[in-house]
């Protein structure tokens, strides 16, 4: 997810304002990802957190129950990311407390045109991942936590 944020960010035609809210690092020695994304729009609608997407594009809403029926990729980040931030806090989940790498903040909009109340920003940090070199590189998220 974070990767096709970052390629919708990098292309001017659906991000037509130049907007640069994230940042996506690998390394591939210690096969982490670390991802920061800063000053999402965010608004609450029938008491749930959305956010505005940043960049004009076509997204297929999930289907299914809570994290994975989200409506645009910005909101489907932020969800993932929340509910794994949760399990992250579970023993059952997750044994090794030093494992946390999901990190989330909604906070009042103080700055910009205050078009939306609330900005939200998102942390991977030292995230894992596997790393293939089969056909070029690819990565994918590694599995930390345990399943209920």
């Amino acid at each position: 997810m974070g990767r096709r944020l970052l390629q919708r960010q990098k292309n001017l035609t659906i991000n037509f304002t130049g907007k640069d809210v994230m940042d996506l690092t690998l390394n591939e020695e210690d096969s982490v990802v670390n991802l920061d994304i800063d000053e999402l729009e965010t608004y609450i609608e029938g008491g749930a957190i959305k956010v505005q997407e940043p960049f004009v594009d076509a997204f297929e809403p999930g289907i299914g129950s809570y994290p994975f029926n989200q409506t645009n990729l910005a909101s489907a980040l932020l969800h993932l990311v929340v509910h794994q931030h949760i399990a992250e806090f579970s023993f059952e989940l997750n044994p090794e407390p030093a494992k946390q790498h999901c990190d989330f903040s909604i906070r009042p909009n103080v700055r910009g045109n205050g078009t939306y109340p609330l900005i939200c920003t998102i942390t991977l940090t030292d995230y894992p991942v596997i790393i293939d070199y089969t056909n070029g590189m690819t990565s994918t998220a590694q599995p930390y936590l345990l399943t209920p």
